[in-house]
């Protein structure tokens, strides 16, 4: 599903500039009120993807990383790299993925 999104936020971003922007906010807006928040240690506490344990794939992290790079924000960027901990086998994250990672991580 997610990468279905990105896919199509590639092919829709002919039509809507920075449509990545928008798969971007769904991921990093919470779904919990903030004092639900503030009880929790979880870094990724009412994240909506978190709530069935998806997934993204390399291709949506990607997409995520490039657009925390451009509006960067310490605490955007913890937390895809938690749910890359949390949800992705290490084995399916290619080496390119880490090395944007280290890349956004070093600015």
């Amino acid at each position: 599903m997610c990468l279905s999104i990105t896919n199509s936020a590639y092919q829709l971003n002919d039509l809507i500039p920075n449509i990545e922007l928008v798969f971007y906010k769904m991921f990093c807006s919470p779904i919990t009120t903030k004092e639900i928040r503030k009880g929790s240690n979880d870094l990724l506490e009412g994240n909506l993807f978190t709530k069935n344990g998806l997934s993204l794939g390399p291709a949506v992290y990607r997409s995520l990383l490039e657009t925390v790079a451009l509006k960067p924000k310490k605490k955007h960027f913890k937390k895809i790299i938690q749910h890359m901990i949390e949800y992705e086998e290490r084995e399916n994250i290619p080496s390119e993925l880490l090395e944007l990672v280290a890349f956004i991580g070093i600015e």
